[in-house]
């Protein structure tokens, strides 16, 4: 039989842990303070009373005492264990939410350019597509811009992607195809840029790059 000085030291080198010995309802009564301490400090020792394989140096009331502290500790990590799910449950749907009204948004957005378009080939003047919209001439204006902004940007991005471009210019470059921040592409756009040479790309590459460079200059 191996013997050990308490019943903490036993239990930090022999477990079990408490949840081995509550329910989950029961773990919700202590940490809510329905159901005593003792009650569980019982159950440990009835435990270490019918065993023949582990024992303590300590009396038993020394033991029960010893066993009520390590609970309490117990119940503190699973406290904060608690917490820290709750937390991270609450940062989950957030970031589900988030992610959910992005798609809903970009999916509006495209669904708008693609109206927008459709009208200005239809013939529909920028004051009537405007004013269809209920937003100002200006402000139609921008919109159509960021369109042509985010096209030119797409392909340019797709252009500097090549076959020797390392991994992570490689995400770095896909993660910024079709997203509608054309700053943000502008940004990406450049850095990638900065790592090649422009002779490594054909004559209508070059052109393109050249105007996406400009571009990208006049929005940083």
């Amino acid at each position: 039989m191996k013997t050990y000085a308490d019943i903490i030291d036993l239990l930090n080198y022999e477990g079990p842990g408490l949840q081995d010995y509550v329910t989950p309802a029961e773990l919700d009564q202590l940490l809510i303070g329905t159901l005593p301490l003792g009650s569980i400090a019982d159950r440990y020792l009835d435990d270490l009373k019918h065993t023949e394989l582990v024992r303590v140096a300590t009396d038993e009331t020394a033991t029960r005492s010893d066993l009520l502290t390590w609970i309490g500790w117990e119940l503190e990590v699973a406290g904060q264990q608690r917490a820290e799910d709750a937390a991270e449950d609450v940062l989950a749907q957030l970031r589900a939410h988030t992610a959910a009204q992005a798609r809903q948004e970009r999916v509006a957005l495209d669904g708008r350019d693609v109206l927008i378009a459709r009208a200005k080939e239809n013939g529909a003047t920028k004051d009537a597509i405007a004013k269809s919209l209920g937003i100002s001439r200006p402000t139609l204006d921008k919109w159509m811009q960021d369109q042509r902004d985010r096209a030119l940007f797409n392909d340019a991005i797709f252009t500097l992607i090549r076959r020797d471009t390392s991994k992570s210019d490689q995400a770095m470059l896909f993660e910024a195809l079709g997203i509608r921040d054309t700053s943000g592409q502008a940004s990406v756009f450049l850095a990638g840029l900065g790592t090649r040479t422009l002779d490594d790309y054909r004559d209508g590459e070059r052109e393109l790059l050249e105007r996406a460079e400009e571009r990208a200059r006049a929005l940083a």
